[in-house]
């Protein structure tokens, strides 16, 4: 009788220990897919930031990012397929996800830097000149907002805006767009003007600008 007894409680042990490993490979992969879900989730926001700078800065990525992106793409096809996820395919496809964010920033970084650097240092150089300085200032603040990509889709948004307020800016100068006053300009915020560029026409609207003593000269090392 006992031993009936001890049998019959080894084998409801065994029944409780098979129910607790089922219960901790359920939970288990319930937190397995949940986290693939945040990671499907972050591959919508990155495709809806990408799209939005595109869309309104006129970025294009380069191949490197499609194809980083049509890897990540495939590894969560691949799960999908599979209808289940698992860590180690989770920890993979955001190894992926890195690659893209990676990818792109470096894009957009070069980008960025072709299409403000020019501006923001005419920006700059023009603050002496306008009536208002304020009004360069945020334009600037505005364009810099978007210096480092990242998934604030209004940070594409401010830049444009930024931009259009620096061209408003420049227009307000009435200067041709290839008139050597305005090639000075550029010089002079990039650092590299000389007494060389100081030609009679740029003379001539430093003086009737009356702006003549705003333009200091030094030498360089």
């Amino acid at each position: 009788m006992l031993t009936d007894t001890l049998n019959a409680c080894i084998i409801d042990m065994k029944i409780v220990k098979e129910l607790e490993t089922v219960s901790a490979d359920t939970k288990k992969q319930a937190n397995a897919n949940y986290a693939f879900k945040q990671i499907v989730q972050e591959l919508q926001e990155t495709t809806a930031t990408l799209k939005n700078a595109v869309e309104i800065s006129g970025f294009r990525p380069s191949v490197a990012v499609f194809n980083d992106l049509k890897a990540y793409l495939s590894a969560c096809d691949k799960v999908v397929g599979e209808g289940a996820a698992n860590s180690s395919t989770n920890d993979f496809i955001r190894t992926e996800s890195r690659k893209v964010t990676e990818s792109i920033a470096r894009d957009w970084s070069v980008y960025y830097q072709k299409i403000t650097a020019n501006i923001i240092s005419l920006l700059e150089t023009v603050k002496g000149i306008i009536p208002d300085a304020n009004k360069a200032t945020y334009a600037i603040n505005k364009i810099k907002k978007a210096a480092n990509w990242n998934a604030a889709s209004d940070s594409y948004t401010s830049m444009k805006q930024g931009l259009d307020d620096a061209d408003l800016i420049l227009k307000s100068l009435d200067l041709a767009e290839d008139s050597e006053v305005l090639e000075f300009l550029k010089l002079v915020g990039e650092g590299s003007a000389t007494v060389q560029n100081l030609t009679a026409e740029i003379l001539a609207w430093l003086k009737n600008e009356g702006i003549e003593d705003k333009l200091t000269i030094s030498f360089s090392a």
